[in-house]
């Protein structure tokens, strides 16, 4: 069986679904933004790919340290923007108002987060 990775986009919308903040700093592993989950600082695109097959597992919280501060156009402001298009792209084809909603207000978040970072 071929697993294929997710998208960082992918892993990240998912944290924003599943109430993550996102953060105005970024991973020094893979240059992500980093989320707040249950009071942890965690870096969710490398605790998913350190987590691989094991998907059913709740998620994992891996500290993202040291942590470096964002620079505005850096990987993080791509990696933001690709999560709302593709939470775009769900909502477009979501059926459920209850989950168009959740999605709605995930993309909220992300542009939120991008405003953060953007701040001078």
């Amino acid at each position: 069986m071929v697993v294929t990775e997710k998208k960082p986009e992918d892993i990240m919308a998912e944290a924003l679904l599943k109430g993550g903040k996102m953060l105005a700093k970024e991973c020094n592993v893979c240059g992500s933004p980093l989320f707040e989950i249950k009071g942890e600082t965690v870096c969710v695109v490398c605790a998913e790919r350190e987590r691989g097959d094991e998907r059913a597992r709740p998620q994992a919280r891996v500290p993202a340290s040291p942590l470096l501060p964002v620079s505005s156009g850096g990987e993080a402001d791509a990696g933001i923007e690709a999560a709302i298009v593709s939470l775009c792209a769900r909502i477009a084809e979501e059926k459920d108002e209850r989950r168009c909603l959740d999605l709605m207000e995930a993309v909220l978040a992300g542009a939120e987060a991008l405003r953060l970072l953007r701040q001078p």
